[in-house]
């Protein structure tokens, strides 16, 4: 059976093309346009735009597609990422928007339709067989966007609070406690720490069970790990607690601004005695002798107790992250499929 090809809505005065480099500027107004209604980025400023689309280089053909008019203003856009640096699965990202002049049109469908094929289709040529998720995460959508997303298959997976610390106010007086040491990652240290990570969070909603291999490549395979600012907790020789940080080097405001915990826990065994804190603290206080201005992390929306260690130690909530995620086989198009 042979499927039937996408055919974009028609738009009078506006032609669907890819994005190119000239339409940081459009694309950019596109974001502050649905701001009111869909939330922002954490792209703000036209040149970080332009960044991103430099960035893409010749993905920006295939990977990208928006409805231009003569001036350059935009009445849709969408784009296709894949993150490459995960071994567990192939991890497809869909951005779209619609102006809201031109909602109620069908261009919603038609965007949100576009990227699932396109992503299909750059997963036919992945040489191997991973499990594979299409994402939708986004910091706030109007209820009809939700419902567009359902209506295409795509599940509330999670949401989470991402908390931000101003780093030039003063520390709290928090001591390490008596008989923990503290020591940085390295790769013979690797399996300790992966060890807490499991104890840590194997009880939690969606643990993802990876090996070890998987969850050192995921965590430290990207540019923005940074090893020295990662720690490990020890009493005596057993590792109770950890942090594992990031300073994000893209999509920043300044690279040199913003340090990441990426990962914070402590053995059920060892709560409640303030290591949480003691680890918190000293990965903030680190962040300061590097220069960074603020400290960021992410909580689940669920989780009381890390939300009220994170508040006590100055952290307040700057935005809500929302994933809705569909999964999809690895099979390629079915005949007539056109990305």
């Amino acid at each position: 059976m042979t499927a039937t090809r996408l055919s974009p809505p028609t738009v009078p005065g506006y032609t669907w093309r890819a994005l190119c480099l000239d339409d940081a500027p459009a694309l950019h107004q596109l974001e502050l346009d649905c701001e009111p209604a869909d939330g922002g980025t954490d792209l703000s400023t036209v040149e970080q735009y332009r960044e991103k689309l430099q960035g893409a280089g010749q993905r920006l053909t295939t990977d990208t597609l928006c409805a231009a008019d003569s001036a350059g203003r935009l009445a849709a856009s969408a784009w296709v990422t894949c993150d490459v640096h995960l071994r567990h699965e192939y991890r497809f990202f869909l951005d779209g928007r619609v102006h809201s002049e031109y909602r109620g049109r069908g261009l919603g469908s038609f965007v949100l339709q576009w990227m699932e094929t396109r992503a299909r289709r750059i997963l036919t040529a992945q040489k191997e067989d991973r499990p594979s998720v299409l994402r939708l995460d986004f910091y706030d959508r109007s209820d009809d966007a939700l419902d567009l997303f359902e209506r295409h298959g795509f599940r509330f997976a999670f949401a989470e609070d991402e908390m931000m610390r101003d780093l030039s106010l003063p520390m709290p007086a928090v001591q390490l406690p008596d008989g923990m040491s503290l020591v940085t990652w390295g790769s013979q240290r690797a399996s300790l720490f992966f060890n807490v990570y499991q104890d840590a969070f194997r009880e939690g909603p969606g643990f993802p069970h990876w090996s070890e291999e998987v969850w050192v490549h995921n965590l430290t395979g990207g540019a923005s790990f940074r090893p020295e600012l990662s720690l490990l907790m020890l009493q005596g020789a057993e590792p109770v607690g950890f942090a594992a940080c990031h300073v994000e080097t893209e999509g920043a405001q300044d690279p040199a601004e913003v340090g990441w915990i990426a990962e914070l826990g402590v053995r059920p065994a060892w709560r409640r005695r303030g290591l949480g804190s003691a680890v918190l603290n000293e990965v903030m206080r680190r962040f300061q002798a590097e220069g960074l201005l603020w400290a960021a992390l992410a909580v689940n929306i669920d989780s009381d107790s890390a939300l009220g260690l994170y508040q006590r130690l100055g952290f307040e909530r700057w935005k809500r992250r929302t994933s809705y995620q569909k999964a999809v086989g690895s099979h390629p198009l079915r005949d007539g499929e056109s990305p």
